[in-house]
């Protein structure tokens, strides 16, 4: 037994010696499980887990299109009610990319600061995104594909639109695109008819966040307002996170990259430092800072472009822009000059403009671009040389609720309410007088949330193989890292997900690991001949393998606006989430989780419909059923698709699971202890302590706790030669709690000799 000594060991005095107590056994957790597959959001190639819908809703976000994950993942915490947990693994194809925010500080002109990204990939940040060109050829373009010649990421325009410039008010619908750059459009589209034959074309990908993004807030610091700022992280226009006191001071505690970066608590975004210069207050930075063109009581009108004329060489010319417009986006225009009057125009966002002519009013090759005139000065461009036009506007709409400073740097706590903007006019509440401090050439500032952009999903090219690869593979899966968690049993599967090849991969991780993995039979298989046929045949049975028939049904559509409308759905989330709460309801696994209490409360239709299958034929086979029982549809079997009939009752086969992966997770202790029988009495105490109340909760069944349990431990299994190899035997045999699957009832008409009594 080991001990530990306090006090002398030669010298005089008194010594105390601790002895170290029993090792008991820690349970392992009950009802958890883990999935794997496609997800709004979430780390990808990292264990996730959520405790709570609450959790996996702000880890992984919601519903999806592309995925029946995220519904399997809320009907198992809804089923759950409570008990068991989630583990899960984002699986991508990866190509996703983060969607990000450039913030700039409150200097003018502008500088970088630091860049903004979302946690990690996906449109769930923001995928806004704009792209423009003119057609090579008239036969790039079909009543329903556009060809951009442009490589591109498959199905990165989906559910974005197409605009025609000479097709005005029309707007195609984006189905998909391909890598190369051909986008296809919805089946019923005419855009070859609406173009016409006109000798030259320009198109408009445009994608939008629709309200469903990350936005940033920049504010003032709550105790240093003067030199700090705080920062706050709104999903899809809820507050997240936030942090009221950052410094953009390396030296700092409150140094924001690190505050941000390392808060446990933060899901939402992951920051970069960009300033290299020197510390000041003005480099903090803002959604929006830049000077006062002209102003009113209730408007502001801002100045939305700045120009360098000597960005390469000595001229000091002029540029004026043209009229402006909302649909005109923020870009840097470079200016590369052939001669005095000449220059080729080029946006860091839309490429080539078409060529400026100093002294004529120049209108760019899209509507996105603003127009300008150049005027020369006294020192005039020449070739080579290059200037450059920053235009800075406001998306339109984007700052109402926000609030703007009109003279920062002189009255830095007078702000109003903003409620409405467009591209350079911002307007507040009535009654305002902005004209009590803000004036032409002072600096105002914005405080509202601003949108990220160019998010995008990893799912166009996914394959079998990135499920086996990223979540089930034996030696690399990330559900690996489950060891050491004292997780007890867990129950895998890929909802949403029929492939053989990944329900094949996913059975046998489960094997290899001492799981459970649920197959899904395809919802177009409706017979019982369907489902034995595909069982057998197709995906295979195993000691480790449940299922249950049908696999998918009808529940009411969770995003649907109008009343009635159904989705179909898998069923492992609402089963799961079932013997979730039965395993916690009765502290362990020896309660079959299914009969009338089973109830799977959201299902409304079966992909069965009515008929009554054959128990009589699916039930030896191992195959349960899902059926309605008195209204309700109700877990209907206690089957594995056993291969070795020891382990044909499912509850059996989870129960000894358990009890294997709580044990292995609970005696490292034991490793390196000295090898005797006292340390033997150490662990057979362990033993019987753990699996005495396994027996009085009738998990284990015995008129005595010996009758049901009888653990060796002794000189007879640990001989010398035992101890010698470093070896240390435990037998455990344990008669585990059956289960009533009939209640057969003798009735008969009473003999002339028998009496009632």
């Amino acid at each position: 037994m080991s001990q530990r000594r306090f006090g002398p060991t030669l010298g005089a005095g008194v010594a105390v010696v601790e002895l170290e107590g029993d090792k008991p056994v820690e349970p392992g957790a009950l009802g958890m499980v883990a999935y794997a597959g496609i997800l709004e959001k979430g780390q990808v190639g990292e264990l996730i887990f959520a405790s709570s819908k609450t959790a996996f809703l702000k880890r992984c976000g919601s519903y999806i299109p592309d995925s029946l994950l995220p519904d399997a993942c809320i009907d198992y915490f809804d089923g759950a009610a409570g008990a068991g947990g989630l583990w899960l693994v984002r699986v991508t194809d990866g190509d996703e990319a983060q969607a990000e925010l450039k913030l700039y500080g409150r200097r003018d002109p502008k500088v970088l600061v630091g860049t903004i990204k979302a946690k990690n990939g996906g449109r769930w940040g923001g995928k806004a995104a704009k792209l423009t060109d003119d057609l090579a050829a008239s036969g790039d373009l079909t009543e329903v594909t556009l060809d951009t010649k442009t490589t591109m990421k498959a199905d990165q325009w989906k559910g974005g639109y197409i605009e025609l410039e000479v097709v005005p008010n029309a707007r195609y619908t984006i189905v998909g695109n391909t890598a190369a750059g051909v986008v296809t459009v919805v089946a019923d589209a005419t855009m070859k008819t609406a173009w016409g034959t006109g000798p030259s074309l320009r198109y408009y990908l445009v994608l939008e966040n629709e309200g469903k993004c990350l936005t940033v807030e920049v504010k003032d610091g709550v105790e240093k307002p003067n030199t700090e700022f705080g920062l706050y992280v709104y999903v899809n226009g809820v507050l997240a996170s936030f942090w009221e006191n950052l410094s953009m001071d390396p030296a700092s505690s409150r140094f924001w990259e690190n505050t941000i970066n390392n808060d446990g608590r933060n899901d939402e975004i992951v920051v970069t430092d960009e300033w290299t210069g020197g510390i000041a207050a003005d480099i903090r930075p803002a959604n929006v800072y830049a000077k006062i063109g002209a102003v009113t009581t209730t408007t502001l009108t801002s100045v939305i472009h700045k120009f360098n004329p000597a960005l390469v060489g000595d001229a000091n010319g002029t540029c004026v822009l043209g009229t402006t417009n909302d649909a005109m986006v923020a870009q840097e225009i470079t200016l590369t000059f052939s001669g005095a009057t000449t220059a080729a125009a080029v946006s860091d966002k839309f490429g080539a403009l078409g060529d400026v002519t100093v002294g004529t009013a120049f209108v760019p090759n899209n509507k996105w671009a603003p127009g300008f005139t150049l005027t020369a000065g006294t020192s005039v461009w020449a070739a080579a040389d290059q200037a450059r036009v920053s235009f800075s506007p406001f998306i339109a709409d984007e700052l109402i609720g926000g609030v703007l400073f009109p003279d920062k740097v002189n009255f830095p706590k007078e702000f109003y309410r903003i409620v409405d903007n467009t591209h350079k006019v911002i307007t507040v509440a009535a009654g305002s007088d902005l004209t009590i401090s803000g004036a032409p050439d002072d600096y105002f500032m914005v405080a509202a949330p601003v949108a990220m952009s160019g998010g995008r999903d990893g799912v166009a090219g996914l394959t079998d193989a990135d499920y086996e690869d990223q979540a089930w593979d034996v030696g690399s899966s990330p559900f690996n890292q489950l060891r050491g968690k004292n997780a007890g049993l867990v129950k895998l599967a890929t909802p949403g997900v029929t492939s053989t090849s990944v329900q094949k991969t996913g059975v046998a991780y489960a094997s290899a690991k001492n799981y459970q993995y649920r197959y899904e039979v395809p919802a177009n298989k409706v017979t019982e001949v369907d489902v034995d046929t595909y069982v057998n045949d197709t995906v295979g049975r195993n000691d480790f393998a449940v299922v249950s028939f049908p696999s998918y049904g009808y529940v009411a559509d969770p995003e649907a606006n109008e009343a009635g409308k159904l989705k179909l759905v898998s069923l492992t989330g609402q089963i799961h989430g079932k013997e979730a709460r039965i395993a916690v309801d009765y502290n362990g696994y020896h309660k079959a989780a299914a009969g009338t209490d089973a109830i799977l409360a959201k299902i409304l239709k079966l992909t069965t419909g009515d008929a009554i299958l054959d128990e009589e034929y699916l039930n030896p086979k191992g195959i349960n059923l899902i059926k309605k029982v008195k209204g309700n549809f109700v877990l209907w079997g206690d089957r594995t698709l056993w291969v070795d009939p020891t382990w044909k009752w499912k509850h059996q086969r989870e129960q000894m699971t358990y009890y294997e992966q709580t044990l292995i997770e609970n005696f490292d202790w034991i490793i390196f202890a000295i090898n005797d029988p006292i340390e033997e009495k150490r662990a057979l105490s362990a033993l019987k302590s753990f699996f005495l109340p396994e027996w009085s909760k009738r998990a284990l069944r015995g008129n005595t706790f010996d009758q049901a349990c009888s653990i060796k431990i002794d000189a007879e299994n640990n001989t010398d030669a035992t101890r010698a190899a470093g070896d240390m035997n435990a037998e455990i045999k344990l008669r585990l709690a059956d289960t009533v699957e009939r209640f057969v009832m003798k009735i008969g008409k009473q003999g002339l000799f028998e009496s009632v009594g």
